[in-house]
Parts: structure tokens; sequence; C-alpha cells
């Protein structure tokens, strides 16, 4: 798989090969009080995806993972299946949001085979969780301004310049460390858990307001973070196997 690939979730859409996936049409949900966005949970019946939420693919992965709502547990989740493929989840919020928590649950019922976060060759996965993170963007360099204006003009929309990206990876996988993507430094990754495939959707709670500084604190503005979006996905395009992971409901507080 060639540079064109990683931009990674909204990324793709964030700057750098300056190709748009679908920042534009990620439907936008309104903050509740307290600033912190209602994201809306899955439906009871198993489908199709439901708005807000828009999936999303690049124009240079010809297979796309597979989104569907299937019932798992007692409950609705969404199945991210990816054979060979790329794509993503995601929600806009309609102004940027403050909040402290995010919170999950999820699964990987098969990790990519060597996939390796941390080289070009293996930048897949069996599961991702993201948000979009508003950022001084005077920080930046002037050739990152520089893509990142074109990226908006040539979309129309105000995309987002930094990522920030939770990851279950394959058993052995170092965890805890901020790190760079391997296609571009506007996406930062953690790798929270590392594990073999599971049979039992495991929770998570993240204090990405903690998450967010670490990763950008540098380039953040004074005040409490605040946040653009949030998008899901598994994919196993640059490693040529198979990924499936699932996802609960996302909730802010």
């Amino acid at each position: 798989m060639n540079t064109h690939k990683k931009n990674q979730w909204l990324c793709a859409a964030l700057l750098i090969t300056l190709s748009h996936v679908g920042w534009a049409q990620a439907q936008t949900v309104s903050p509740s009080t307290g600033n912190a966005p209602t994201i809306p949970a899955w439906p009871k019946q198993p489908g199709a995806l439901p708005a807000p939420w828009k999936t999303q693919f690049h124009p240079k992965v010809p297979k796309h993972t597979e989104f569907k709502l299937i019932g798992f547990e007692g409950q609705t989740v969404v199945q991210a299946k990816s054979e060979a493929g790329y794509g993503s989840v995601a929600l806009a919020f309609d102004k940027p949001s403050e909040f402290n928590t995010l919170q999950w649950s999820w699964l990987v019922q098969q990790h990519p085979k060597n996939a390796n976060p941390k080289t070009k060759e293996g930048d897949d996965a069996g599961a991702k969780v993201c948000v979009f993170v508003q950022i001084d963007e005077s920080t930046l360099s002037f050739g990152t301004r520089l893509k990142l204006g074109a990226a908006r003009t040539l979309s129309g929309e105000d995309l987002p310049a930094a990522t920030l990206c939770y990851m279950w990876a394959a058993e052995g996988t170092p965890t805890g460390e901020v790190f760079n993507n391997p296609y571009t430094d506007r996406v930062r990754n953690i790798v929270i858990r590392a594990s073999a495939e599971g049979t039992a959707l495991v929770s998570e709670q993240r204090n990405v307001q903690q998450d967010a500084r670490r990763a950008f604190g540098k380039e953040l503005p004074e005040g409490p973070v605040k946040f653009l979006g949030v998008a899901f996905g598994a994919d196993a395009d640059n490693t040529q196997s198979t990924a499936i992971g699932l996802f609960g409901s996302v909730v802010a507080r």
C-alpha cells in the first residue's frame, strides 16, 4: 500500500494527502447540557448504521471495511469487518465540545496478520476509536498550515488538524505510549489494550483531557481541551489480511 492511504480515520480528510474522505458527509450532533455532546446510542434492532453516523472510505483503497449493526451479548453493536480493506465511521459535532471522559465497549474478534502500528506496512488494526482535537493551529509549521488550508479549500469543509486514536493491538504490543501514526504526525496513537482475540465486549473509559494533552500538549490552546468529533473502525489493507472488530455505543461525559 502506498503513502496515499494512511491519513487515518478522518485523516484522509485531514490534510497531508489533500484527499477528502467524508468529513463533509458526517452529519453533526448537538452538544448536550454542560457542552458534552449527546452521542446517539445504537438502536435495538440490527441493520444499517443510523444517522448521524457516516461511513467513509479512501478513494485510493479499492476494498472497503464493511459496517453493520448486529446482535451480540444481548445488545446491538457495530461489526467492522475488513478483508484487505479500509474504512471508518465518523460523527462530527456541530461545534467544538468540551468533555472529560469518553466511554465505549469493544472487542477484537480477529487481528490483522502481522500488524504493527509503528510501521507503514503494518499500519492496520482490529479496532480503533478516535477523537478529533481542536488545536492552536498557529503552532503548526508553515508547510503544514499551507497543506491544511489547501485541503479545506478543496473540500469546502473546516477539516480537523489533529486526531487522537485509541488502539486495541495484538498480544505483545507495548501499551500506554503516545506515538505518531507512521504516515502523518497529525495523528497520534495510544495502544490501550494488547491481547489475543476475545469473546466478550470490554468496557473502556478514557480521560480525553489528559490524553489529548499528552498527545498534542504544545499545540493546544489554554483552557480545557475541546473536541470536534469521534470515529471508529478497523482496517487490514496494508497487511492484506482480515480484521474484525465490534463496537458498543460511545458516550462522552
